[in-house]
């Protein structure tokens, strides 16, 4: 086994280099940290590593990506980057963290901003970006989202990484839903995300080795119809007709939780957007003697992939109800930043494309303000 994993990151070595070589842009930007995951131990559970072994064009989006934001011409852009290592444990969180600021520079650009600064951190609290639409000057921070049900990511990641370096799953896939017990402890786990994420993690790659996942895909080779429960009862695998993937759904009961999910979505857009507003009310009240700016801007990025955390926020804003908590929120952050702002979120628009030959619906991606008012037709 062990000249088989020597073999495989020699693979991904060859892979990423010839990847980097032909997108420049994202080599320099993200390259040195990405070289520094591969000697990691646990360098399968990236995202952009995997992309890269699995053979995917993710890389080369991301390349036309950071080209459409000129990020050259963005004044100290090697600060954005010069903070990402490879070796840190949580460096697979923070390269999205980074991500966030990219996009934003890319969304200010398409709004009509220009000069962007970005800002240098001085051991406090600061914002990430100035930028100035026509004369006034803007203040921004961009967040990354990063999704609440976190252990579900870790355990995707885990087990897509082990199918990636075991070759496992060449006659059929597997897909783990959540099971009853995760639903019953499901706000325990938000709520202590914080004390005990570490732990999770360590726990989940204790049990989900290379040696597990040989075994599960044996047992089900045998007897395609059993069930499994995985990582302390919590998810439920079983044998899918697609080659070769592994995927992981929520599975939740009845629409009570849907009501839940959105209710928790607005709860942490509020904490995101008063962290934000909390960096920047920070920096402009010790930088008095410059020139304040006219105006405040937050951008709540999330990654490529369609979140049901989105659609769930906006389906919740359909309902009356929910617009009571909309303006709690609007009156706490202006009554923090004493400045005009705008809070910039994700939506997901569907656009008609063709796959296989066949008419198909695709859901894009795209950033817009909140609405702090309900519509009016």
């Amino acid at each position: 086994m062990q000249n088989n994993q020597a073999a495989v990151k020699n693979e991904l070595v060859e892979k990423l280099n010839e990847k980097l070589a032909r997108c420049p842009l994202f080599s320099d930007c993200f390259g040195s940290s990405l070289r520094q995951r591969v000697n990691t131990p646990h360098w399968f559970e990236n995202r952009f590593l995997q992309a890269i072994y699995g053979g995917t064009d993710w890389i080369e989006e991301h390349e036309q990506f950071l080209q459409h934001t000129d990020i050259q011409e963005v004044k100290n852009a090697d600060k954005i980057f010069s903070d990402l290592k490879g070796d840190d444990p949580d460096y697979d969180l923070k390269i999205f963290d980074v991500l966030a600021e990219v996009r934003l520079i890319r969304w200010a650009r398409e709004n009509g901003y220009i000069d962007i600064e970005k800002l240098i951190v001085d051991g406090q609290s600061t914002p990430d970006f100035l930028m100035k639409k026509g004369q006034e000057g803007t203040i921004a921070e961009a967040k990354y989202f990063r999704p609440r049900d976190y252990l579900k990511d870790f355990v995707e990641d885990r087990l897509k990484g082990l199918v990636l370096k075991t070759t496992c799953l060449n006659q059929f896939g597997i897909s783990l839903d959540t099971t009853d017990k995760y639903e019953e402890i499901h706000d325990f786990l938000l709520k202590t995300r914080k004390y005990c994420e570490i732990g999770y993690r360590k726990a989940i790659r204790d049990e989900l080795t290379e040696e597990w996942l040989i075994a599960l895909e044996s047992e089900l080779c045998e007897n395609p119809e059993i069930e499994k429960k995985v990582f302390c009862d919590l998810f439920l695998a079983r044998r899918t007709k697609t080659l070769g993937i592994a995927s992981i759904m929520l599975f939740w009961q009845n629409a009570s939780n849907e009501k839940g999910a959105a209710k928790l979505m607005l709860e942490k857009l509020c904490g995101n957007l008063m962290a934000a507003l909390k960096q920047i009310r920070s920096y402009t009240d010790r930088n008095l003697f410059v020139d304040i700016p006219s105006a405040a801007l937050v951008f709540l990025s999330g990654t490529d992939e369609c979140s049901l955390e989105w659609e769930n926020m906006w389906e919740t804003l359909k309902c009356k109800d929910s617009w009571a908590k909309v303006q709690e929120i609007y009156s706490k952050a202006s009554e923090l930043i004493k400045l005009p702002f705008e809070l910039i979120v994700g939506k997901y628009k569907e656009e008609q494309s063709e796959f296989a030959g066949r008419q198909a619906t695709k859901k894009t991606l795209e950033y817009v303000p909140f609405p702090w008012t309900p519509k009016t037709n």
